[in-house]
């Protein structure tokens, strides 16, 4: 049978477990990196917003059953005007918290890099001691009696 350039599900299949075991390994490098030469967080937000996501579904079908389990009329209260309310409330409140904590981590990059610009530049200039300056012949200082 003639291939039509097409992969088999068989080595779709593998690529993709080759891909988890390769990012499951990185996770677990960086994690263990006890020097913290490679940052973890910013890596990690896509994984936290989708548990955030669906621990939010799950306080809301909680939050529904306990309805539920008191009246019928408050479940479906609950369940279709309240939990969707409550749900998008918490799944932006995830998103906004994790987005400031993405927000740091890029300010720490972009400071660093500041640093060793700065770094670069001033190598190539003259150092000047403003806390030594030369003294004056015939100049009193506070420390003479």
């Amino acid at each position: 049978m003639a291939r039509t350039g097409k992969p088999h599900a068989d080595e779709n299949r593998a690529t993709s477990a080759a891909t988890w075991v390769r990012r499951g390994g990185e996770f677990l490098r960086g994690l263990f990196d006890l020097q913290f030469r490679r940052l973890l967080t910013p890596r990690m937000l896509p994984t936290l917003f989708v548990l955030a996501i669906g621990a939010s579904a799950w306080a809301v079908l909680v939050y529904a059953a306990q309805g539920f389990a008191q009246s019928v009329g408050l479940g479906l209260l609950r369940l279709l005007l309240i939990g969707p309310i409550v749900f998008l409330v918490l799944v932006t409140l995830a998103r906004v918290l994790l987005e400031l904590c993405l927000a740091v981590f890029r300010i720490a990059v972009h400071a660093s890099r500041m640093a060793g610009h700065t770094e670069d530049i001033a190598g190539g200039l003259p150092r000047i001691q403003f806390w030594k300056t030369p003294r004056r012949k015939g100049a009193q200082s506070f420390e003479d009696p």
